[in-house]
């Protein structure tokens, strides 16, 4: 019994820490572009995953403020990243294997919707850095039933899911943020052979937080009590 025990541990520890591979990038025939129709440079911060509690709607409601992007990735269930460039050396593009294991991954549903998030920042020395200057956005997916590869694998399989953002044309993908341009070839033609479309990035507005109307109240209030204050102390 005590060796079933270890065996039946044992297995699910492998099933638990397993490594599922995703090929993903952007290097077909689709680059990522600016608000401005130009090509997002290398350095850039790309990643994989899925938002663990925000509602579409939600997602597309936060990714206009800078502010609201810090509540997306908190919610953000990240599965990989990678910099444009990599993979390619080119702005626009980024070619990648991830296979992180599970267990790294505190939380993460495998079988879940592949969200695909592309950034453009003023920063982009390290990856937090990036997140914390974002200046334009693209979040999308194609879902599972338009595309199976749009799923996240719980184990292996072959040949390994391949996320090429051109997949982003199915006329079923959804966009919570940027869209999806028949581009000009010159926004792209040094890059791909045949450039025809881009994933388009959305400004980011730099906004200061709404207050909660707890503490809008709380410096109402303190505001007449200093008022008052100083009223008394003329007299």
């Amino acid at each position: 019994m005590r060796k079933f025990s270890l065996t039946l541990v044992a297995t699910l520890a492998a099933a638990v820490s397993h490594a599922a591979t995703v090929n993903w990038g952007a290097s077909i025939d689709t680059g990522i572009i600016d608000s401005s129709n130009l090509a997002v440079t290398q350095g850039n911060l790309v990643r994989i995953g899925y938002f663990g509690s925000l509602t579409n709607a939600q997602v597309t409601a936060n990714a206009q403020t800078q502010t609201g992007l810090s509540l997306l990735n908190a919610d953000f269930k990240l599965f990989a990243q990678a910099t444009l460039g990599e993979g390619t050396d080119l702005d626009a593009s980024f070619s990648k294997s991830s296979s992180p294991p599970y267990s790294s991954l505190p939380g993460f549903l495998p079988a879940s919707q592949i969200y695909f998030w592309a950034t453009k920042s003023s920063n982009t020395s390290t990856a937090a850095n990036a997140l914390a200057s974002v200046t334009q956005t693209a979040i999308a997916y194609v879902p599972v039933a338009s595309n199976s590869s749009w799923m996240f694998p719980a184990t292996d399989v072959s040949p390994a899911p391949l996320i090429d953002i051109s997949s982003l044309s199915n006329p079923n993908a959804v966009f919570l943020a940027g869209s999806y341009k028949s581009v000009s070839s010159a926004a792209l033609n040094d890059i791909f052979d045949t450039p025809n479309s881009a994933l388009k990035l959305a400004n980011v507005e730099n906004v200061a937080p709404i207050p909660e109307p707890s503490t809008l109240a709380f410096g109402v209030l303190a505001a007449w009590v200093a008022a008052g204050s100083r009223r008394r102390y003329r007299k």
